[in-house]
């Protein structure tokens, strides 16, 4: 019994230890802005606001066009590291950014979708830009 009691402690500690490693929501995003270029070739300019985040596709057809804003949601996963993922309503797009600011670089995986076929996006990008 004692051996049970002491497991069951011990579940309990590790449960409460994990649980509370968890990040919670960040806003510190809201503000900055980021160019970054994919190995895939594309590139975008992204701005994040306290009404959400707006982007350039800067190899697109209209790159000086503005798309969103799209409301967002960020944990800083370890210090100056950032989960970012957001859904395009009206477009039918959701995005996640893995962004590394100490070293400059960032991870998408997005489901594009357009009317000819869906796009599965999941490449690596250099950060160019930060203000």
């Amino acid at each position: 019994m004692r051996v049970f009691i002491i497991f069951f402690v011990f579940l309990l500690f590790v449960q409460e230890t994990t649980a509370s490693s968890l990040s919670k929501e960040t806003y510190k995003l809201d503000g900055k802005a980021i160019t970054y270029h994919y190995t895939s070739g594309r590139s975008y300019h992204v701005k994040f606001t306290p009404k959400g985040i707006s982007y350039q596709y800067l190899t697109g057809t209209s790159p000086s066009s503005w798309w969103g804003q799209f409301p967002y949601t960020a944990f800083e996963v370890y210090p100056n590291v950032y989960m970012v993922s957001w859904y395009e309503k009206g477009y039918g797009d959701h995005v996640t950014l893995l962004i590394d600011f100490n070293k400059k670089i960032l991870y998408g995986s997005a489901l594009i979708v357009t009317k000819e076929k869906n796009i599965l996006h999941f490449h690596g990008a250099r950060i160019e830009k930060v203000k």
